[in-house]
């Protein structure tokens, strides 16, 4: 159980938020050192998005070593939960429709890194 709450909340979740702070930085360079149009930067940050939880779920799960993808869901499901806080706090808006299919396909993004990750061989040291 420890090793599971280790790798959800340690190593998943914020694994997720270095990524997400770190591609933040690179997305906003880009946007002001660049031409780059907002319609391809939309889409670059959800391939990036789906791919940074899904990295979260995989290092999670890895930790976790059981339930790939019940470690992965709970990862993506942590890191959902503390956005939704954050909008409803900070921008004091609910969520819209569209944003809860693209919750869905983070929740979905990382229980499948889960499930890749909790088969990752592991290093002996």
């Amino acid at each position: 159980m420890k090793n599971f709450l280790q790798g959800v909340l340690g190593y998943g979740v914020g694994s997720i938020f270095i990524l997400m702070i770190l591609f933040s930085a690179v997305l906003a360079g880009l946007l002001r050192f660049t031409t780059i149009d907002t319609d391809t930067l939309n889409q670059v940050s959800l391939v990036a998005g789906l791919s940074i939880l899904a990295i979260g779920g995989l290092l999670a799960a890895n930790k976790g070593e059981q339930k790939g993808w019940l470690t992965g869901m709970l990862t993506g499901l942590v890191f959902i939960v503390i956005m939704i806080l954050f909008q409803i706090i900070f921008e004091n808006r609910w969520v819209s429709i569209a944003q809860l299919s693209y919750f869905g396909g983070l929740l979905l993004a990382a229980s499948l890194g889960g499930m890749i990750g909790v088969n990752m061989p592991k290093r002996k040291v």
